[in-house]
């Protein structure tokens, strides 16, 4: 199993504590959302990954093991590097993931969606707008249980460890895949729409449904490799305890 600061993909750069914050944007853009989750601000000159996380507070160990998971997808971090994970803040960045997704992703994408639907005839319209409010439905739902249940659960065996009906394996278990409405909803715009004055329109609209699917699938990486291995671990010691 690779080192949790020395990772690296072939053609790319290791991460690690010394580099600088600046290169770790430009080795993947995606850290630039990992970074604004974790609460850093960019303005960081010339400072290094180790420096930048020491002034917000934040652990470094984590942003790499984060920004090494999005860029190899199939990396599994190492149980010793789980158990240095520091629950709270990989609850406080899956927490402003979703804020992301509920104030600032959904509402960028209605704007647009309901741009192509005034250049729609009506029965193009209705099939746009019923796939992408079922979709968004879901997403909310899913995320609402996480906020509401999932996260208060996980901040409670921090706080307060006791043992529970609840357990992390069973959030686990109805971890469902939340893509295949979004995928209708993509397959309408690329095969059904027909193409006329909206053709710009349509493929603003679709880039960010693909921006959007990549993310929330990378969300759901940092929960399974991270979060559920993480709980897991604290569980496992309360029972013993």
């Amino acid at each position: 199993m690779a080192n949790l600061t020395t990772y690296s993909m072939k053609n790319y750069p290791a991460f690690s504590p010394q580099m600088k914050m600046a290169d770790l944007i430009h080795v993947n853009y995606r850290n630039l959302s990992v970074l604004s989750r974790l609460g850093i601000s960019l303005g960081f000159g010339e400072k290094t990954v180790d420096e930048v996380c020491k002034r917000h507070n934040v652990d470094v160990n984590l942003l790499l093991l984060i920004c090494n998971v999005l860029l190899d997808t199939d990396m599994i971090p190492a149980e010793e590097q789980i158990a240095k994970c520091p629950v709270e803040q990989v609850v406080h960045y899956l927490q402003q993931s979703h804020q992301y997704y509920l104030n600032v992703a959904f509402p960028s994408i209605q704007h647009l969606l309901d741009r192509l639907v005034a250049a729609c005839n009506e029965t193009h319209g209705k099939a746009l707008n019923r796939f992408f409010n079922e979709y968004r439905k879901e997403v909310e739902s899913h995320l609402a249980h996480e906020d509401q249940t999932v996260f208060p659960y996980i901040m409670q065996l921090l706080n307060a460890p006791k043992k529970s009906k609840f357990s992390i394996r069973q959030y686990k278990d109805r971890h469902a895949n939340i893509e295949i409405k979004l995928t209708d909803l993509k397959n309408i715009i690329i095969k059904y729409i027909p193409y006329d004055n909206t053709d710009n329109l349509r493929d603003e609209l679709l880039i960010q449904l693909f921006n959007f699917e990549d993310d929330l699938n990378r969300h759901t990486l940092i929960e399974e490799r991270l979060l559920v291995p993480s709980v897991i671990l604290i569980e496992q010691k309360i029972s013993l305890s």
